[in-house]
C-alpha cells in the first residue's frame, strides 16, 4: 500500500510518499520525500517505542508516533547531518502512520 502525505515546515511545504511493507510490529515501511528515501522500522521496547532507518545508520527512541515536537527534537539531536526537511518528512510520515494506520497507545515519552 502507497499513499501520499502533506509536509509542511513554516511556509514552506511538500509531498511525500509512504510505502508500507509491514503493517506488523516491528513496522516498516519507505518514505520519500524531497528526493530523500528513508526505510523506517518502527516497534516498541519495554519503555517505548524506537525508530530505525537502516540505509541512514539511524537508530532512537521515539515518544508516541504522533508526538511531532518530541520526535523532531529527538532526530535533530541525535543525528544532526538529517537536513531539516529530512526530519520533517520522517516525523510527518511517522504521524500520519499513527492516524491512518498503527497504534502505539501502550508505549512512549
Amino acid at each position: 500500500m502507497e499513499f501520499i502525505y502533506p509536509c509542511k515546515n513554516g511556509n514552506e511545504s511538500w509531498n511525500g510518499s509512504i510505502n508500507v511493507l509491514s503493517e506488523s510490529i516491528p513496522y516498516e515501511f519507505e518514505v520519500n520525500a524531497r528526493g530523500s528515501n528513508f526505510h523506517l522500522l518502527v516497534g516498541k521496547h519495554a519503555y517505548g517505542n524506537y525508530l530505525c532507518i537502516p540505509n541512514w545508520g539511524i537508530g532512537t527512541e521515539l515518544s508516541h508516533l504522533s508526538d511531532q515536537f518530541w520526535n523532531t527534537e529527538r532526530l535533530k539531536s541525535e543525528y544532526p547531518e538529517l537536513s531539516n526537511p529530512d526530519v520533517i518528512s520522517i516525523v510527518n510520515a511517522l504521524d500520519v502512520m499513527q492516524h491512518g494506520q498503527f497504534d502505539d497507545s501502550s508505549g512512549g515519552h
